[in-house]
């Protein structure tokens, strides 16, 4: 019973892990792609205009993925959560940074609020 449970929460681990960090991979591409937007405009002497749709619709792409990035935390504080109901509580399963607090949590607002 005990393998099972750690063959199941390893399982997950071994895909959230990667989810996480292909989720900051994809903001960090996104955002270079907003900065080459803007700067190759500059450099093209194009007007400010020029590109604005595509623009509005990368910062919109990017904050669906910076609240993605929220939801993937707060997932991870509820997988920590069920490892401590399975019985798991002193298993770590490789993460590399600490996990999230599921007790610590903080509701912030919304990053389309704030912008």
């Amino acid at each position: 019973m005990l393998n099972q449970r750690l063959a199941f929460a390893k399982g997950v681990a071994d895909e959230l892990f990667p989810a996480e960090a292909d989720l900051e991979k994809a903001i960090v591409h996104a955002s270079r792609l907003t900065i080459a937007l803007v700067e190759g405009r500059r450099a093209a002497k194009q007007p400010i205009t020029m590109g604005q749709e595509g623009l509005a619709h990368m910062a919109r792409a990017t904050t669906k993925l910076v609240e993605a990035r929220g939801e993937m935390g707060a997932a991870h504080a509820a997988f920590r959560t069920a490892q401590h109901e399975l019985g798991l509580k002193a298993v770590s399963f490789g993460d590399i940074y600490d996990c999230p607090d599921p007790h610590g949590l903080v509701d912030h607002p919304s990053v389309a609020n704030v912008a």
